[in-house]
């Protein structure tokens, strides 16, 4: 029997179904995003400067992409570069809720980090300190307003990179999607209650409304030419308008009906022009609603029944753990269900330490001591990545800037899956952010970079300047004196680095 032809998508259609950007689909062909596992994107074929994946290959890195991730006891996953650069990207190097504070921003979880360890992008997003804090202690702004806010913002920040990503589309698309998102907007705008939050949905609407103007079809040959000539001057309208942004939204609402109209959109036939399907997206629409006719009649309702998991026939559980394949639902979309290939889920030796459950005399990295894994990871076990090589810091000398190397430990070796993962500008030097490059600051040897001056790009992270900044003593307030003499606290001085006033209980000082 002939196997059927694996179904190709563009690196654009790729970025719609996944929510990353065509950078990071390309980053993660070349980048394993996971500590200690070489998983990488399967690139299908490439096409003049287009890539192109399997869209079951794609699916499926993106679900493993969403499952926990390894990480140290005590300690984070790693937000490997590539994601970090996507959310940043995302906020335009900014906070995503009040635009500003561009050198204290992070990534913050939108699933608490605790629960989920997943730094699939869709879970994070680029805050300032002050927003990822009141983030996560359950609340949003001054007011305390409810953390929902923030996790519905990063929903329209997707939508509207999913259309920028159409851009790559027919137009009937990304216009639809635009005043789909217009509504979107709308409704947030008018729950929006302060003023950064009304702000920040402000400044994606303009966004997204500049965007209407250049969509146009350029040849009269394009199908949609005559209907968009139909709708084309209100469109222009919306886009040069000096009305309110808030008008501005309310009318693309009205010609939202003009245009699906004009273009022959019926409703999605399944989630009934809701937009909404089990509480995500529509995987049909994607979230529009509506989609052309000669579509619709293309689409195999059944493939989105729910059917018992191959694997482990409607038990939720498989070899006594939650199920691999289902994630413990016992049942999933006949589509994902008919790519399942039960197989792979068998045991074999790991190809690594062959069954031993050693490596270099300890616990193997690859089947963590338990001499086989299932035949889908051990075909991704990549053996040349656990050759030792060169470290790429100190180039096999063992030594850096006349210490260990911080990277081998003074071996001047290391895997290769390791060294892969040095990123040598980490070591480049920058001016210290407390000193400004003075390396001397009040007079004295700046706390922070000792009075080098210069510190390694990689400590950037590790240094809050706000923790260096003078503030008032928390003792005598600032005026110097407690209790008829000079402040033991801040010595007479009045203030103090708030890291030091951060660790004083001024209780202490009352005996």
């Amino acid at each position: 029997m002939a196997q059927s032809k694996k179904k190709l998508l563009s690196e654009y259609e790729a970025a719609c179904i996944t929510g990353m950007s065509p950078e990071l689909l390309r980053w993660l062909t070349s980048n394993a995003p996971k500590s200690g596992i070489k998983r990488k994107l399967k690139v299908a074929d490439v096409q003049g400067q287009t890539y192109f994946f399997e869209e079951d290959e794609l699916l499926d890195f993106n679900d493993w992409l969403k499952k926990p991730w390894p990480h140290k006891d005590g300690k984070r996953p790693h937000v490997p570069a590539g994601i970090r650069r996507e959310i940043i990207n995302e906020a335009n190097g900014e906070c995503a809720i009040c635009h500003g504070h561009k050198d204290t921003c992070e990534a913050a979880h939108l699933d608490p980090i605790h629960k989920s360890q997943n730094n699939h992008p869709e879970n994070l997003l680029w805050l300032c300190s002050n927003h990822h804090t009141a983030y996560d202690d359950g609340l949003f702004g001054p007011d305390e307003e409810n953390a929902e806010f923030v996790v519905d913002f990063k929903r329209l920040l997707h939508r509207y990179k999913l259309m920028l990503w159409r851009t790559q589309h027919e137009i009937s698309h990304k216009l639809l999607t635009i005043l789909e998102d217009c509504n979107g907007l709308a409704k947030h705008l008018k729950a929006s209650k302060t003023e950064a939050q009304i702000k920040a949905v402000e400044k994606i609407a303009a966004a997204t409304l500049d965007q209407l103007p250049i969509l146009a079809p350029v040849s009269k040959k394009d199908p949609k030419y005559a209907a968009y000539k139909s709708i084309s001057a209100d469109i222009a309208s919306l886009a040069k308008s000096g009305d309110t942004v808030s008008t501005r939204l309310e009318k693309a609402h009205d010609l939202r009906e003009e245009y699906v109209a004009a273009f022959g959109f019926i409703p999605c036939p399944l989630c009934k022009g809701s937009g909404r399907h089990e509480g995500t997206d529509c995987p049909v629409c994607n979230g529009d609603r509506e989609i052309e006719e000669h579509f619709a009649e293309r689409i195999d309702l059944s493939d989105y029944n729910k059917v018992d998991c191959p694997l482990c026939k409607g038990a939720g559980n498989f070899e006594g753990d939650v199920c691999p394949v289902c994630g413990g639902d016992a049942e999933m979309d006949r589509r994902y269900a008919d790519r399942v290939d039960v197989s792979d889920y068998q045991k074999v030796d790991c190809p690594l330490c062959n069954g031993t459950t050693k490596h270099k005399e300890r616990d193997c990295p690859v089947c963590g001591g338990n001499g086989e894994l299932d035949r889908r990871h051990s075909a991704q076990v990549d053996l040349r990545e656990f050759e030792d090589v060169n470290c790429p810091l100190c180039e096999g000398k063992g030594r850096y800037e006349e210490r260990d190397c911080p990277e081998c430990g003074g071996e001047g070796e290391m895997e290769r899956r390791f060294a892969d993962q040095v990123d040598l500008r980490d070591y480049s030097k920058v001016d210290c952010p407390v000193c400004e490059g003075k390396g001397r600051r009040f007079g004295d040897e700046c706390p922070a970079c000792s009075g080098e001056a210069k510190i390694d790009r990689r400590d950037l992270d590790k240094i809050d300047v706000r923790e260096y900044q003078l503030v008032k003593c928390p003792v005598c307030k600032g005026t110097r004196h407690y209790r008829g003499d000079d402040c033991r606290a801040c010595g007479g001085e009045g203030e103090m680095e708030r890291r030091h006033a951060n660790a004083i209980d001024p209780k202490e000082y009352d005996a």
